[in-house]
Formats: C-alpha cells, sequence, structure tokens
C-alpha cells in the first residue's frame, strides 16, 4: 500500500513540474504600456522570452514583465 502511494505521488508531482500554461507579457516605458501578448511555456522559459523580447536597444527605459 506504502509503494502504489509513492508512486501516485510522484507521478502526480511529475505531471505538475513541467506544465505548460500560458502567460502574458507586458512591455511599457515610462510613457505607459505599449505592447502585451501571450507565452506558452514554463514559467522559466516565458520569462527568459519575456525579458529578451524588447531588450535590443542598449539604455533603453522599456521594459518587459511576466503578469
Amino acid at each position: 500500500m506504502k509503494k502504489i502511494t509513492l508512486i501516485a505521488t510522484i507521478l502526480t508531482s511529475a505531471l505538475f513540474i513541467g506544465c505548460k500554461k500560458k502567460y502574458v507579457c507586458e512591455c511599457g516605458n515610462p510613457g505607459g504600456v505599449y505592447k502585451t501578448f501571450t507565452i506558452r511555456d514554463t514559467k522559466k522559459n516565458a520569462k527568459e522570452k519575456c525579458y529578451d523580447s524588447d531588450q535590443d536597444v542598449p539604455f533603453s527605459e522599456t521594459y518587459c514583465n511576466l503578469k
């Protein structure tokens, strides 16, 4: 009985670890928000894609945050 519970717990947690969800990335500057888009990926990858999406201009005051 303990083995079945342990296996069920491991399988359940493995399903939720690599879950891809929809995240909203919001980009703006001191003038306001100018772009929002959705990313369907893991939270870590979505955060990287969001931050890298609008960082083309060095010393720019633009930002992108995951909502």
